[in-house]
Order: C-alpha cells, then sequence, then structure tokens
C-alpha cells in the first residue's frame, strides 16, 4: 500500500491485471488523458481489453480529485 496526498485535478485510476496486462500504458494514457468523464474513460478501458481478448476479469475504477464543495 502507498499513501499519497490527491492534488486539484488528479486523475487516479485503480485496475485489475484483466486491463493492465492487455492494453498498453500509452493507450491508457490516452484515454485517461482525452476522455474528461471517469464514468466513460472507464467503459473505454473495458472495451480496449475486451478487444484485446480479455482473457481475465476486467476491474476498473476511474476517480478524479476535486474541489471540496462547502
Amino acid at each position: 500500500m502507498r499513501l499519497h496526498d490527491a492534488q486539484y485535478e488528479d486523475r487516479y485510476l485503480l485496475c485489475s491485471d484483466g486491463l493492465s496486462t492487455v492494453v498498453s500504458t500509452d493507450e491508457v494514457r490516452r484515454v485517461l488523458s482525452e476522455i474528461a468523464e471517469p464514468e466513460q474513460a472507464v467503459r473505454e478501458l473495458i472495451a480496449l481489453a475486451n478487444a484485446s481478448g480479455g482473457p481475465d476479469n476486467i476491474s476498473c475504477v476511474v476517480a478524479d480529485a476535486v474541489e471540496l464543495q462547502r
């Protein structure tokens, strides 16, 4: 486990090896930088993993650090 102080506008990806072993780092980076909505980014990443053969379960979460509203 690693702790990290989130900064405003940081984007985090948590995924299983069902994604990371079949989708290249460059493709993941492209999706995360080009698609603004986290849910749509997840859908695209899962679609890429499935298109690449998806031999394992695919789990994926994209989370954006946002400004706290009071």
